[in-house]
């Protein structure tokens, strides 16, 4: 069975009809009593995301706090001295 979202995964599986596989950020521990999780990231591997912006465009500030979200460690002050530098390689 396949799925949009988390939220139908888990509808799914909360109604008795399958078995889910989720992100572990889409588990909510009050929201999802009725679930129970077992951890398999082991299974799968690592999973790398990247961010790209545009060298010198303009951030509003919800880019950095989505920035942030996806790595505490690059504050707002890191992503503009890169953004800022006159490097080739613009890698945090």
């Amino acid at each position: 069975m396949e799925a949009i979202d988390a939220d139908v995964i888990k509808t799914y599986v909360e109604t008795g009809m399958s078995v889910g596989i989720v992100a572990g950020l889409a588990y909510d521990a009050d929201r999802d009593r009725n679930l129970r999780v077992i951890p398999v990231g082991h299974l799968f591997g690592n999973n790398v995301t990247h961010l790209g912006v545009k060298q010198g465009a303009y951030l509003r500030s919800f880019v950095y706090t989505f920035i942030e979200l996806f790595s505490p460690t690059l504050t707002r002050k890191i992503v503009e001295q890169a953004m800022n530098s006159e490097s080739e390689t613009y890698e945090i």
